[in-house]
């Protein structure tokens, strides 16, 4: 089975490297493609790997190998791509954003150790991880249906993405991996983290459509949840309310104060529709115009007591 790594490192941003496709694929074959985390930072050498250590990203760049483009052998522009995520791993050190209606946008240190992800001061909860990035290359300077920035957390080991190629050999691409991402990634992140794909990349029979189709065959998701709601004229005022509920919700719950509860709600709470339909069943009506959500939190969060130790 064929590795493609993050090493070695280009050697910096002039690399005539940076950017040339990385290989090619079979159809059918399964392959171990290594992404590279948020920024690409480097960790361990900015020294301080406490959970909610403010990170500083204008240093310490690694200027590691991405996560493509790839050729597939045989794919021409019209042609369905499936990748099936076989397993997927994440490295010891991510970040995540404390952002929201409750506080600044800040980048924020995050340890995973044993399938945990480390909040401050203690609080703990179990990865699920998710690919935010799949795609083939596009023929415009804009995104047109070859998948993207998704960020959906039904792309996760045993789902399979179907995507229409635009160009000959599709330009397979993957990253922004996240250990644990929310519904509706709150914040505009995760927790963003260096990973270990294994996929298969074959020929799909197609669908109907003109967007990405995702086949999700595993239920990661835990059935023991909270959720707040919020109702509003539109979806970031119904977001807003069930998000500062959440936020109230968990600094109670769990003895916490209000900044570690919104470091919680954006980064792993997943948002949720209720009604969605707004303005659309009006019917001509100019008035009553509305949509309600919610925020979910698992009950697997817990607090350790015990501070993490690098």
């Amino acid at each position: 089975m064929r590795h493609f790594t993050r090493t070695p490192y280009y050697t910096g941003p002039d690399d005539p490297e940076q950017g040339q496709v990385r290989g090619t694929l079979k159809p059918g074959e399964t392959v171990v493609i290594e992404t590279v985390g948020g920024h690409d930072h480097d960790y361990e050498a900015a020294g301080d790997t406490i959970p909610g250590k403010v990170l500083d990203v204008t240093t310490h760049r690694r200027y590691s190998r991405p996560g493509g483009p790839f050729l597939i052998e045989g794919i021409e522009p019209g042609d369905w791509v499936s990748i099936e995520i076989i397993n997927m791993e994440v490295g010891p050190y991510g970040f995540y954003r404390n952002g929201g209606p409750h506080w600044g946008s800040v980048r924020l240190a995050a340890a995973v150790r044993d399938g945990l992800i480390h909040f401050p001061p203690d609080f703990i909860v179990p990865i699920r991880p998710m690919i935010g990035v799949v795609e083939l290359e596009s023929v415009a300077p804009h995104q047109i249906d070859h998948g993207g920035n998704m960020d959906f957390n039904s792309i996760q080991p045993n789902s399979t993405v179907h995507i229409r190629a635009q160009k000959p050999g599709g330009y397979l691409s993957l990253g922004d991996v996240h250990a644990r991402m929310g519904d509706g990634e709150l914040t505009g992140t995760g927790v963003e983290i260096d990973s270990t794909v294994t996929l298969k990349v074959d020929r799909s029979p197609g669908f109907p459509t003109s967007s990405p189709v995702v086949e999700k065959s595993q239920v990661v998701e835990s059935t023991a949840e909270l959720l707040t709601s919020g109702r509003g004229a539109n979806w970031e005022e119904a977001l807003k309310i069930a998000w500062s509920e959440m936020v109230g919700l968990i600094a109670d719950h769990y003895d916490t104060t209000v900044e570690y509860a919104n470091l919680i709600v954006g980064t792993i709470g997943d948002a949720r529709p209720g009604y969605a339909a707004g303005m659309l069943n009006s019917r001509g009506s100019s008035s009553g115009g509305y949509v309600t959500c919610q925020i979910a939190v698992t009950k697997e969060l817990r607090r350790t007591g015990q501070p993490f130790k690098p």
